[in-house]
C-alpha cells in the first residue's frame, strides 16, 4: 500500500457536508484494510481566484495509506459530488500525522481576528465613555450659567 495526501475544497454553500465526505472516505480506506494517519476539517478560507463564481470554500485534508482500488473509488466521487470544486491528490514517501501547516495557519488567523474584534470593541466602549463623560461636562458647564440668568433675571 502507498501513502496519498487529498485535499479538496467543498462549496461553501454546502459546507456542512465537509465532515460527512471525510467520514464517508475514511471509512472506505479502513473497510479495504488500510489505514487514515491524518484527517483535518479546515475550515472556510478565502480562494487565491474565484473558482464556479465562488471566492471562499471549506478546505478539508486526508493522509491515507490504500490500495489503488480504494484510490480509485475516492476519485471517482470527487467527479460525481457536486459539491466538491477542487480536488488534488498526491503520492507521499511517507506517512504525515502531525497537524498540517494550513490548519495552523487558520487557527492563527482565527485567534487574530477573535483579539481585533476585542480590541475594536474595547476602543468603541471607551470612544463612547469618552463621548457620555464629555456630555456630562458639557451639561454641567450648562448649568451654572443658566442658574446666574435665572438669577438675573430674578431681579
Amino acid at each position: 500500500m502507498r501513502h496519498y495526501e487529498i485535499v479538496f475544497l467543498v462549496h461553501p454553500d454546502q459546507s456542512d457536508q465537509t465532515q460527512a465526505v471525510l467520514n464517508k472516505f475514511t471509512s472506505l480506506v479502513e473497510s479495504s484494510g488500510g489505514k487514515v494517519h491524518r484527517s483535518e476539517d479546515i475550515g472556510s478560507r478565502r480562494l487565491a481566484y474565484p473558482i464556479q463564481d465562488q471566492f471562499k470554500a471549506s478546505y478539508a485534508l486526508l493522509n491515507v495509506e490504500c490500495n489503488q482500488e480504494v484510490l480509485d473509488e475516492i476519485k471517482a466521487s470527487f467527479k460525481f459530488n457536486d459539491s466538491i470544486i477542487r480536488d488534488l491528490i498526491l503520492t507521499r514517501k511517507k506517512e504525515y500525522s502531525e497537524i498540517s501547516a494550513l490548519s495552523k495557519q487558520t487557527e492563527e488567523d482565527d485567534e487574530r481576528n477573535k483579539k481585533n474584534k476585542s480590541a475594536s470593541t474595547n476602543k468603541a466602549s471607551s470612544a463612547e465613555k469618552e463621548a457620555s463623560d464629555n456630555s456630562k461636562k458639557n451639561k454641567k458647564e450648562v448649568q451654572p450659567e443658566t442658574e446666574d440668568k435665572n438669577e438675573e433675571e430674578a431681579k
